[in-house]
């Protein structure tokens, strides 16, 4: 998780929302005025978002930064790409926790070998760690996902000892988490809550009026936390977030607009893209080992009910991928215990694909890394410009905001600490249409270069990701000799940079990444330098 942070440390527009509250949060503070001065007031997005997330994340990311600040007198925090990455670094220990205790409760119910597999398996997965420390609501939800079946494998004991009353205090607790993460984060949760505790009631392990009970006590609770920090955040009383956004994507369903795909494409592309061999694994669990057809029965349920809205990505669905991991190391299990020739070699076989998943995970966080063009260019900006210009007022895109552009990056606002000349001024004002609209500004980011020609000179291009092509193999033998022998005269520029680490891609993978211009750093013509 934190290689991924690393690695590809910038954000999406998805993202925007809870990074932008967070850094505003540590950056203005929560007072009324404070709160004038956030960015989702000028830029609500579609639907509204809580502001619980972002809280949470303030409130761990704020002691490190007072931290880091004793020891650096000069840093800039929050602001700069080292407090970007605090903040998804504390969201990455979150969803940590909630994968740890999900851990604790396989070992609980399943023992220790079936947890080490679990834990293996996951960590050799790509989408799930390389959005564990990105601030989509669904990261947020996840973790608190994970906990609550840590409670629901906890409720099933191989032990006879476990009381009735033990059983259903964790069933309890885990209706407790999913109603939280339902009216706090994500609405869809519900469709995995209702068969659980549906197949909990048929298992009379659950009683109605126990049930009905804690859920209207949870969901009271969570709708109290969402109406205090909501409505203070947003400047709006009895505002409920989450419930614009269900109101918006299931009542008025204008999710569409964003995409309609097949009713099975969860199931034919999106799952097998996101859990990889977990799935195939899973599956063979539900033959092998009947304590498991409990988790995936309601698990399939929800993917199916979600299956009918239109609009479809493998981040709606990304909360059933810890139990296909647990399918996956009961299979694996299950087979290593098997000592003939034919099982030992399926073994072997299988733990090698997590092998090769590992470094496939590897690979697809670093081309991954250049899908943020704006992200990198405005940090490139102050790299050229900064030291050059007192004051300056730059435009940044929609192509550029939407890929990695945030506020913790614009170094020289008048938020900024350690400000030792007039502030710069950002805008990200999208109703310019004519070239006379942006003569006010000294410096653009922008995806089109050419209708800026005659007002601005083109100081850097920042390349992004354009596709992959093949390599033959023999050039690759050649170039990777090479590559291997200038890393072993200068090990720590070779590994440890992200020119170092591109350097010994292009050489030895056999597909490379190609890259096109994506965001234009951009000066005024006649603009004189003003340091």
């Amino acid at each position: 998780m934190l290689l991924h942070i690393l690695v590809a440390p910038f954000t999406k527009v998805e993202e925007s929302f809870n990074l932008q509250a967070t850094h505003d949060i540590l950056t203005f503070g929560v007072s009324p005025e404070g709160v004038k001065q956030y960015d989702h007031l000028e830029f609500p997005g579609v639907v509204p978002r809580t502001f619980v997330g972002p809280l949470v994340l303030a409130l761990g990311s704020w002691p490190i930064m007072a931290i880091v600040r004793l020891f650096s007198t000069d840093s800039s925090l929050p602001k700069g790409l080292l407090g970007q990455s605090i903040v998804r670094v504390v969201l990455g220990l979150l969803t940590f926790f909630g994968w740890h205790q999900l851990s604790r409760g396989i070992r609980h119910q399943f023992g220790t070998t079936i947890s080490l597999l679990f834990m293996m398996v996951s960590s050799v997965q790509f989408h799930w760690l390389f959005y564990a420390g990105r601030t989509l609501p669904n990261t947020f939800a996840l973790a608190i996902v994970n906990v609550a079946f840590s409670c629901w494998m906890r409720a099933s004991s191989p032990k006879s000892s476990q009381s009735r009353r033990e059983t259903e205090r964790q069933l309890l607790r885990m209706i407790d988490f999913l109603v939280f993460a339902t009216v706090l984060f994500r609405s869809e949760i519900v469709l995995l809550l209702g068969p659980i505790v549906l197949l909990e009631l048929t298992m009379v392990r659950l009683q109605l009026v126990p049930v009905i009970r804690e859920g209207l006590k949870a969901g009271v609770a969570s709708l109290a936390i969402a109406l205090a920090v909501d409505s203070w955040f947003w400047q709006t009383p009895w505002m409920w977030a989450e419930g614009y956004v269900f109101f918006f994507n299931a009542v008025q369903g204008k999710s569409v607009a964003w995409g309609v795909s097949p009713w099975h494409t969860y199931f034919t592309t999106l799952l097998p893209k996101i859990s990889g061999l977990a799935l195939p694994l899973a599956l063979g669990a539900v033959v092998i080992e009947p304590r498991f057809r409990r988790y995936m029965l309601p698990a399939g349920v929800f993917v199916g009910a979600y299956s009918f809205l239109g609009h479809k990505e493998w981040r709606f669905v990304i909360y059933v991928v810890p139990l296909l991991n647990l399918g996956a190391a009961l299979t694996l299990s299950w087979i290593s215990k098997r000592k003939t020739l034919v099982y030992r070699v399926l073994g072997w076989t299988l733990f090698a694909g997590l092998g090769l998943n590992m470094l496939a995970s590897l690979a697809q966080s670093w081309i991954s890394s250049y899908n943020y063009p704006g992200g990198q260019a405005l940090l490139r900006l102050h790299e050229l410009e900064l030291g050059q210009f007192v004051a300056a007022t730059v435009h940044i895109d929609g192509a550029a905001a939407e890929t990695g552009c945030s506020r913790f990056g614009e170094l020289a606002s008048a938020s900024s600490p350690n400000l030792h000349s007039t502030p710069w001024t950002y805008s990200k004002d999208e109703s310019h249409t004519h070239r006379r609209d942006y003569l006010n500004y000294t410096h653009l980011l922008t995806s089109k270069p050419e209708f800026h020609k005659d007002d601005f000179i083109i100081l850097e291009t920042i390349d992004g990701y354009a596709r992959m092509k093949r390599v033959p193999l023999g050039q690759i033998r050649e170039m990777c000799s090479q590559a291997f022998h200038a890393v072993g005269k200068d090990v720590s520029s070779s590994l440890f940079s992200r020119q170092g680490l591109s350097a010994l891609w292009e050489s030895c993978s056999p597909v490379q990444i190609v890259t096109e211009g994506k965001i234009w750093i951009m000066r005024r013509y006649g603009e004189e330098i003003s340091k």
